[in-house]
Parts: structure tokens; C-alpha cells; sequence
């Protein structure tokens, strides 16, 4: 697995092994993590460079700050290697990692709510957490800032949703799952999670378009002074 990201092994109280030369790109989840339960950890190395994006987008636009995402994306890969031996197969593992990971957000959130201040954004923390989604590859300064505007206003509208709402949108739109997955992971119906996810479009268009006619509205404003 030349491609795949360096893990650090001795935060999941593994160690790096020899990479096993049986195990192929196209393994099933489910295959690894037998391989994992079975002593092979280098196999969850794999299951890391499958899931680290997609959870990494969904937890930036969930917490939004790059660092906090970082480290709940790490927390979450830990918290699924401890439980590898209790995983139970006849469940979609993609759909059990999704759910720990918003599980972990949920934990971090009320942890940063319960602090009496909020700690100040560390030099360097980016503060636009949608920006990667967005992205029109354009690398000009004008481009990146348009980029970076854009991504302001999508997070600015997802905050305005309900949590489920916005949930359901991310799990779709920046974790790639399907119906029936976001069902699974927010432990709800397939009729309700469509429904999250459609409503949750409704809003943001509209949202978007109160937003969209103050930015003209302010545009004319200025012109005529």
C-alpha cells in the first residue's frame, strides 16, 4: 500500500507490521476488519485511507475548524480499532464508522460548550471548513477568495438548518453515503432520512436566496452613495 497515509500505529496501541502482500485494494471492509481482529493491524491502514477524506469534510463542516476535525477523525479511527473485536459483520462497517464519527462530534461539541470561554482560532486554523468542497480550480488569489466566500455562505446556511438536517445533508452531499446508509448511521427511517435530506435542500435554496437578494440589496446601497 504505497499510496496509502502514515498511520500512527501506537495511538491505536498497535504496532505497524509487515505489510501483508495478500490483501488487495479490492478487500471488503468486512475482510479487513477480520484480518484486523485477527492480529493483521496493518490492515486498518487501508480502512484509513478509504474513510480519512469523507470524514474529515463531514467533521470540518460539522465543527468547523480543521484542527477540532482532525482530531475527531482521529478519535473516531481509534474508537473503531478498540472496537474491532465487538464489531459484528452482518452490519455495513461504513455505516458503523459514520456513526461513531458523529457520535464523536456530538461529544466534542459539548465539551467546547461546557468550557466557560471559547478558546481563540490558533494561528494558522482554517476557519473556512467547506472550502475543499467547493473548490472550482481556480488557484488565483481572486479565485481562491471567491472559493472561500462561497464556502462561507454554504457553512453559514448549514448552521441555520436543524442538526438533523444539516447531518443528513453532509453525510450525502460530503460523505458520499446513500439513503439507506444515512438511515443506518442516524438510526432513523429510509422515508425520514430522504425527507432530512430533501427539506434540508428546501431550506438552504431558500436561505440561499435571502442571501443572495441582501448581498444585490447592499451591492445598491453602496452604489448610490
Amino acid at each position: 500500500m504505497t499510496n496509502a497515509p502514515k498511520v500512527d500505529w501506537a495511538a491505536y496501541g498497535g504496532q505497524a507490521g509487515t505489510p501483508n502482500m495478500n490483501q488487495r485494494p479490492t478487500d471488503s471492509d468486512a475482510a479487513l476488519v477480520e484480518r484486523v481482529r485477527a492480529g493483521q493491524t496493518d490492515c486498518f491502514e487501508e480502512l484509513v485511507r478509504r474513510y480519512q477524506g469523507p470524514l474529515t469534510r463531514v467533521a470540518r463542516s460539522r465543527l468547523g475548524r480543521v484542527d477540532w476535525a482532525e482530531d475527531v477523525v482521529q478519535e473516531t479511527f481509534m474508537a473503531a480499532y478498540k472496537s474491532c473485536g465487538s464489531y459484528d459483520p452482518r452490519y455495513n462497517f461504513r455505516t458503523w464508522l459514520w456513526t461513531i464519527l458523529l457520535n464523536q462530534c456530538r461529544g466534542h461539541y459539548q465539551r467546547r460548550l461546557r468550557r466557560a470561554r471559547i478558546e481563540p482560532a490558533p494561528a494558522g486554523a482554517d476557519g473556512v471548513s467547506l472550502d475543499e468542497a467547493v473548490e472550482t480550480g481556480d488557484t488565483s488569489p481572486l479565485g481562491k477568495l471567491l472559493a472561500k466566500e462561497r464556502a462561507a455562505t454554504l457553512e453559514s446556511v448549514l448552521r441555520q438548518l436543524s442538526t438533523v438536517q444539516a447531518d443528513a445533508l453532509r453525510l450525502r452531499f460530503f460523505g458520499g453515503l446513500k439513503f439507506h446508509e444515512i438511515a443506518a448511521t442516524m438510526q432513523c427511517s429510509l422515508n425520514t432520512a430522504k425527507s432530512r435530506v430533501r427539506c434540508g435542500l428546501e431550506r438552504m435554496a431558500l436561505l440561499l436566496e435571502d442571501a443572495g437578494a441582501q448581498d444585490q440589496s447592499s451591492g445598491a446601497a453602496r452604489q448610490e452613495h
